[in-house]
């Protein structure tokens, strides 16, 4: 009685077929998930794709309580509205001596730019604390005469509750981690925002001539 020939034992090259094969599989599942996660492939940072998300469906900004350095406490989307301007917003904390520090200087740039151009009337600056537990008006006052802001044309709020700060950071995507010494390591950009209260931009620091052009053409818009 005839019988079946015996397979052939597994050699090399079969092992490393399907190593490949399986390498194979498991980098096709990460480019996936990657082209998931970055909203097609668009988007390949958490910043990138925030300022993609916004850029292409504008955000309402919650309403908070806010102090200014004289202690009056407002709305601040009724303080977004009260002018019809629109807004380049940043977000610092009185304290800092670094990032803070590159924020002010460019927007003490938009402030000269604006003052000369006379577009203060349509545009605004607006600086919020993300360190309301420290920055009551007293250092709000202070940091406003370092930064020399001019009355009228660039704003600097606290939160009034300290408890609003969460919601006030993740409505805008700012990332805060406490640092040594009571510090902070934070991301930074310009938030364009509407008098309706629309994130609708959000740039990098090294844009600010842009962010001040778009701001422009926004207020443009909304004239009657």
């Amino acid at each position: 009685m005839a019988t079946a020939p015996a397979a052939p034992a597994p050699g090399p090259l079969d092992g490393l077929a399907a190593t490949f094969a399986l390498s194979l599989a498991v980098l096709l599942a990460g480019l996936a998930a990657l082209f998931q996660a970055t909203a097609g492939g668009t988007a390949f940072t958490t910043e990138t794709l925030r300022r993609s998300a916004v850029a292409q469906a504008p955000a309402p900004v919650p309403d908070f309580r806010v102090i200014d350095a004289q202690g009056r406490e407002q709305s601040l989307r009724e303080l977004l509205a009260s002018d019809g301007r629109v807004w380049i917003v940043d977000f610092v904390y009185t304290r800092c001596q670094t990032l803070c520090l590159a924020l002010g200087t460019v927007f003490q740039q938009l402030q000269a730019d604006m003052l000369a151009q006379g577009l203060q009337d349509r545009v605004g600056l607006l600086s919020i604390s993300f360190d309301p537990l420290h920055d009551r008006p007293p250092a709000l006052a202070d940091y406003a005469r370092r930064m020399r802001m001019a009355d009228g044309t660039w704003a600097l709020l606290s939160l009034a509750d300290p408890a609003d700060r969460r919601r006030l950071l993740d409505s805008f995507g700012i990332m805060v981690v406490p640092a040594p010494l009571g510090e902070f390591e934070h991301n930074a950009a310009l938030h364009l925002v509407t008098p309706d209260g629309q994130l609708v931009r959000i740039l990098g620091l090294d844009e600010g001539p842009r962010a001040l052009a778009l701001a422009q053409a926004l207020a443009r818009q909304g004239q009657p």
